[in-house]
């Protein structure tokens, strides 16, 4: 007995005709498999639905679109093919009881658009304006695949198991997310504003960008826009406004080019602009030429300051440009996939990149572990009262079956 027979019951009863005319033949020919016409008909549209996904993907490969004759085979035979889904689609609405309400029922849709982009693509034409339309809307045929899932009875099963543990489902990737949100989080803060530049004091980066500490502050804290280009205003390079105050040139001068940043990246912008190599040949002169050595400690100061703003400019930029980038990096990562497109830079990402291959490996086994649970429970529920086929011993039989499954027997 099949672990979901009330469910797919009702829908079966919801979609036959009523009676045991004409249209509940076809009907059982049609969605049902036990009869041998059933099995013939769904070989038949395994068949045709893989040749048809065939064809779709034969059309994208160079050497076979430059052959005519291959070229016009493939067009035939998708035609054909179309013609054959159409008129099963035809029969599927003339054969249920509700045809309306198939129509719009989710394999009603999957049925309309394994057909629909051939007849659209005939009307539409293959002018040069259209073509890039035409070719997006040929490949809307691989929905044709999805075909396949209605007649696999295990997807039933599938699908029934993992509903009844949706809760625990809902809680794992809960979980999820949780990771990776902290952990992409984190893993921006450090690969991009814990590489160095900007957790140097602000005296430091005062001696390269010539600018007071409390200023820098007020910067980084976003009190204040620095302005990193004045265009044809008035106002100075580096000056500091108050949003208030940049909102205003805005509206004063709206043509002038005027350029503010506020925050870290403000900071970073501006060091960007400052030649740090020719600040270091400056202060390394002063040191040498100084005339006592409590200035040349001073200018040493200054000089092992932007000497290391300088080391740690020179670093490889951060691959972790951004919050959504960085959530991209954990999945990858806990999934263990490991593209290796975006990598962690500094040793206390690697560090978490490490804990975080670990938790994937610990969680990736748990939706699975569900699943097979439940599969189990429901073997056993409906496994317990099952009286199998008398010929065969088989089991699985179907409440409402007049013939066995596997050997054909008469119940």
């Amino acid at each position: 007995m099949s672990p979901n027979t009330d469910r797919l019951q009702n829908r079966r009863q919801s979609l036959r005709p009523v009676g045991s005319g004409f249209r509940g033949k076809l009907y059982d020919i049609i969605f049902e498999a036990d009869s041998t016409a059933g099995r013939g008909f769904d070989i038949s549209l395994i068949f045709a639905i893989l040749a048809s996904i065939a064809i779709v993907s034969l059309e994208t490969v160079p050497s076979y679109t430059q052959r005519p004759l291959l070229v016009s085979f493939f067009n035939i035979a998708e035609w054909v093919l179309t013609i054959l889904f159409t008129i099963e689609y035809l029969l599927r609405l003339y054969c249920v009881r509700n045809p309306l309400r198939y129509a719009f029922s989710f394999w009603g849709l999957i049925d309309l658009l394994s057909i629909l982009p051939t007849y659209i693509t005939f009307f539409i034409g293959s002018s040069s304006r259209s073509f890039v339309i035409l070719r997006s809307i040929r490949l809307l045929r691989v929905f044709r695949v999805l075909k396949l899932w209605r007649m696999m009875k295990e997807a039933d099963e599938l699908a029934s198991a993992i509903w009844k543990v949706r809760d625990k489902i809902i809680v794992f990737v809960a979980v999820v997310l949780v990771a990776v949100t902290i952990s992409g989080t984190l893993m921006y803060h450090i690969e991009t504003y814990s590489q160095g530049i900007l957790d140097e004091p602000p005296e430091k980066l005062g001696i390269a960008l010539a600018m007071d500490p409390v200023s820098i502050e007020k910067v980084l804290d976003q009190e204040y826009y620095m302005v990193l280009d004045p265009g044809t205003t008035p106002i100075k390079l580096h000056q500091l406004l108050t949003p208030n105050e940049y909102y205003a040139a805005q509206q004063k001068y709206p043509d002038s080019g005027l350029l503010a940043e506020i925050g870290p990246e403000a900071i970073i912008k501006t060091l960007a602009t400052v030649n740090l190599d020719e600040m270091v040949d400056k202060l390394q002169d002063k040191v040498d030429s100084a005339v006592s050595s409590t200035v040349a400690e001073s200018f040493q100061q200054e000089l092992d300051s932007v000497e290391s703003l300088r080391e740690i400019d020179s670093r490889p930029e951060s691959q972790f440009t951004s919050i959504p980038q960085s959530m991209y990096w954990a999945i990858v990562t806990m999934t263990t996939v490991g593209y290796g497109d975006v990598v962690p830079k500094t040793a206390v990402g690697k560090v978490i990149s490490a804990a975080l291959i670990l938790l994937g490996y610990s969680l990736i086994i748990v939706p699975s572990t569900f699943v097979s649970a439940e599969f189990i429970q429901q073997h056993q529920r409906n496994t317990d009262n099952v009286i199998p086929c008398n010929e065969c011993e088989a089991l699985g039989q179907r409440e409402d079956a007049d013939y066995c499954y596997r050997c054909g027997y008469k119940f």
